[in-house]
Parts: C-alpha cells; sequence; structure tokens
C-alpha cells in the first residue's frame, strides 16, 4: 500500500490500525492538525507481536501466527480520508515503518462483535538488533 506518492486523484481512503503513540487521541489531533478529538474504533490484530525501539512500540511480524507469542495486539482504527493526512502519518512514523495490508478486527463498543475489516498497519522496517523486549507505556506521550 503506497498512497503516499500518488496524486490526490489516485487516493483512496484507508482504514489505519493504531497500536502505539497514534491511538492516543492527543497526539493523533495534533499530527492531523484537527479541530477536534478523532473517532477511533477499538480493534485487534494478530500474527504479530510488540517490540520496543526505545520508548516506542514496533510491530514486528511473528515467526510463526500460530505460536503461543501470537496474541491478539488491541489497538484502535482510523479512517483516513485525505491524502494529506496519510502523508502526515507516513512522515510522523518515518523510514522505520511501513505500511502493509492486513485483515484486522473491529470491536463494537455497544456489543463486544468483532468485525473483520481490511486495513493497513505500520510495521517495523528498520533493523531488528535495535529492539528490545518491553512493555508501551502510553501514559509517557499523553497530553497533561
Amino acid at each position: 500500500m503506497d498512497q503516499s506518492t500518488g496524486t490526490s486523484a489516485d487516493f483512496k481512503p484507508t482504514l489505519l490500525f493504531f497500536y502505539g503513540t497514534l491511538r492516543i487521541p492527543s497526539v493523533l489531533k495534533r499530527i492531523l492538525n484537527l479541530p477536534k478529538d478523532p473517532v477511533l474504533t477499538p480493534a485487534e490484530i494478530t500474527g504479530y507481536k510488540i517490540k520496543l525501539w526505545g520508548p516506542y512500540p514496533a510491530l514486528v511480524k511473528c515467526e510463526d501466527p500460530a505460536a503461543e507469542d501470537s496474541v491478539p495486539i488491541a489497538g484502535s482504527t482510523y479512517n483516513v480520508t485525505t491524502q494529506a493526512h496519510l502523508q502526515r502519518l507516513n512522515t510522523y512514523e518515518g523510514a522505520n515503518y511501513t505500511l502493509e495490508s492486513i485483515v484486522l478486527h473491529e470491536i463494537s463498543p455497544e456489543t463486544g462483535e468483532r468485525i473483520a475489516k481490511e486495513g493497513n498497519i505500520y510495521v517495523w522496517n528498520g533493523l531488528p538488533d535495535v529492539l528490545k523486549d518491553g512493555v508501551f507505556k502510553p501514559e509517557f506521550f499523553e497530553k497533561k
């Protein structure tokens, strides 16, 4: 998925799955310069694990998605409706992350029902040896 270099006429809205700093409404609002808090929907994915790059989470594919360490990763989805917003998100993530297509499951806040949808995620694209085990701490990034 690379809509970031095409023309505006080529752009199609895309559903993005966020698992780190971008799922914090105040961070996403600032990055996209939104007038109000973004609408995020609870979601989860499988087949990946989270490592840390400093304080930032980095999503990497599990070698064996059926293995025990392939637990669901909780996150949020956001519908990106403009090419300018996608470009801002790509710039924020930088060269160490790349967009990949995925089937994710949105979770209805009302019923808890899991709804499969096609979307995209930012996956680690940097050197694997710089990643460490650990727990992402969103409170470090939340607006005080």
